[in-house]
């Protein structure tokens, strides 16, 4: 009989992954290289298993004799608790003869189905062991379905390893257990390893094998290979269920790939394989983000004809995307038409319609709908309270914003740093510099780490009030944390010194640029340039502007047009007639004042 395939992880020092071949060569290096970790052994010593006993054991003894007959394998499927099975455990151990690896295999089996003792079958089957019942493949099985939940894909994979030294034949549910433990924990590379090992020990996938390995490639980013083996799937005989057909089409539709995901649809429709609910919200996503209204329009009538009830994920794509548009009363509609179908809005349907109405700068309707939504039981969160605070701010009404902020804390729930940025910027909108960095400080002291947001802001407020001084200190406090000043604060920094005439320490700024690896952009270069035309630095101006192409950033029509405009005013005109020339070449238009002359 040909072997099957075995691959191991191993995870004490460098994690290494074995993959096999169906051959005998190959079992005997399985045999020699796949031993049971520490940490197996720790997990399955009898140390571990006390516990388990002497809980069987006191449950046992406190358990009536006619109840304890009850309690065989015959009645695993009626067991009240945990602790009901354990008595049941304890009876059979201590039976004479003890009962078969069958009887014992069905009650772990049953154990398992209660969805969250996992660590106790582990334990219990280590009592069968020290009581001399040799494990069958469907007790290893069991084991390493546990492990695998418990999210152990390098002890599944020890008792894998014991499987083979027993001569037992893995079957196809054993490899898409152990498959699925690895996509489990993120290590989908392996997983596809370990498939293709699994087919070639001449072992059929089943759909559920393939289905599992097209999910792990799709969320790591690999769509076109999991499209490749959605067609390889097909190719061997095996037809994709309606899961297969929904992981593809949304992974495309993530990858904004919205014609190939109706193309699957399609050819799923031909196959007649019935869409669901996933199906159609996965597409209709996928259209809204491109907004396709008419054929997002389209689907959700064709769900509706064929009694597929859209759910709350389908109304909240649809008024999302239609809000996000600022058409406000075309999702009220949808919304009318979700309370009508008796789908009822929660959060996020409100907190888009809110946000809808806050970029009309409409915020009494948004606030109508944040008190609605508390009149209907629905509890704001941080999401909805920001979406109200950031409306306030921007329609400068920031005492509002703050009661708003405050009535959030009062009501059990954490600012997070989205909450605390939008009131930051909205207090230095206004130049109430000292409440934003009491805020700041206060963000700090909660345990909310400030951001680059943060701080630019911060420093944007202080630059704009002319506060040179306090921007540098802090933009030093900055650089001393784990936070990288990036080029945009830099911008904001030299612009101002510039404007406040501060040209050389400006000029000592931009040099750090360079110190710091950050390319300076067009607009810290036209900053430069225009404050070195306007101290009559014109050389200086010129090398700069030429240093621009080098560096990355060819000058734009606004950075000729300044250079130009400096030259003007210096009756600089042969060099200003040079770049006017240079300029139109690159298909710029002169200012009127630059043609003047």
């Amino acid at each position: 009989m040909m072997a099957a395939a075995a691959a191991a992880v191993r995870l004490g020092g460098s994690e290494t992954f074995f993959i096999g071949s169906q051959t005998q060569r190959c079992q005997m290096k399985m045999m020699s290289t796949l031993l049971l970790s520490p940490t197996t052994s720790s997990l399955l010593s009898s140390n571990h298993s006390s516990s388990i006993s002497s809980s069987s054991t006191s449950t046992s003894t406190s358990t009536s004799s006619s109840s304890r007959d009850k309690h065989n394998w015959d009645g695993a499927s009626s067991f009240r608790n945990i602790d009901d099975a354990l008595a049941s455990f304890n009876h059979m151990l201590h039976r004479e003869p003890l009962p078969c690896i069958i009887e014992f295999t069905k009650l772990l089996s049953a154990i398992v189905k209660m969805g969250q003792y996992y660590g106790a079958v582990i334990s219990l089957s280590k009592q069968m062991e020290l009581a001399g019942l040799s494990p069958d493949i469907y007790t290893l099985s069991i084991l390493i379905d546990c492990f695998s939940h418990l999210q152990r894909v390098d002890l599944a994979f020890s008792v894998f390893s014991k499987m083979i030294k027993l001569g037992l034949q893995p079957d196809a549910v054993t490899f898409n257990t152990l498959i699925n433990g690895l996509c489990k924990v993120g290590k989908f590379a392996q997983a596809v390893e370990f498939f293709d090992d699994f087919e070639a020990s001449g072992c059929q996938p089943t759909v559920y094998t393939y289905t599992t390995i097209i999910n792990g490639l799709c969320k790591i980013g690999e769509t076109t290979a999991a499209a490749g083996l959605f067609k390889k799937m097909e190719e061997a005989g095996c037809q994709p269920n309606v899961v297969t057909y929904n992981i593809l089409m949304d992974s495309l539709c993530k990858d904004k790939l919205v014609n190939e995901a109706l193309d699957i649809f399609s050819y799923m429709k031909a196959k007649r394989i019935s869409p669901d609910i996933f199906t159609y919200n996965s597409l209709i996503q996928g259209l809204c983000n491109f907004r396709r209204w008419k054929e997002a329009s389209a689907l959700l009538n064709e769900m509706r004809r064929l009694n597929i009830m859209p759910n709350i994920f389908t109304f909240n794509v649809l008024v999302d995307a239609i809000c996000k548009e600022g058409k406000v009363s075309e999702a009220q509609g949808v919304f009318k038409t979700m309370t009508e179908m008796g789908v009822e809005p929660d959060a996020v349907t409100y907190s888009s319609l809110m946000y809808g109405y806050s970029l009309r700068m409409e915020i009494v309707e948004a606030r109508k709908l944040f008190e609605a939504m508390i009149t209907k039981g629905c509890k704001p969160d941080v999401f909805s309270y920001n979406i109200l605070i950031k409306g306030y701010c921007e329609a400068k009404r920031i005492d509002e914003a703050k009661q708003l902020f405050n009535e959030m804390i009062h009501q059990g729930l954490t600012p997070d740093n989205v909450n605390y940025n939008t009131l930051i910027h909205g207090l230095c909108q206004l130049g109430r510099l000292r409440e934003a960095q009491d805020l700041f400080k206060t963000m700090h002291s909660n345990g909310n780490l400030p951001d680059l947001f943060t701080y630019s802001m911060l420093l944007d407020g202080f630059c704009k009030e002319g506060y040179l001084g306090k921007a540098f200190r802090l933009f030093r406090v900055m650089q001393s944390t784990y936070l990288k000043p990036d080029i945009a604060m830099y911008n904001i920094l030299i612009d101002a010194m510039c404007k406040f005439g501060n040209l050389k320490d400006a000029r000592k700024l931009f040099s750090e640029l360079f110190v710091q690896e950050l390319l300076p952009n067009v607009q810290i270069y036209t900053t430069i340039i225009n404050n070195l035309c306007k101290e009559g630095l014109l050389d200086e101006a010129l090398e700069a502007f030429r240093n621009m192409e080098g560096d990355g950033c060819p000058p734009d029509e606004i950075s000729y047009n300044v250079i130009i405009r400096g030259f003007l005013q210096h009756k600089d005109e042969s060099r200003a007639a040079q770049l006017i020339g240079e300029m139109r070449d690159r298909g710029f238009v002169a200012e009127a004042g630059s043609i003047t002359w």
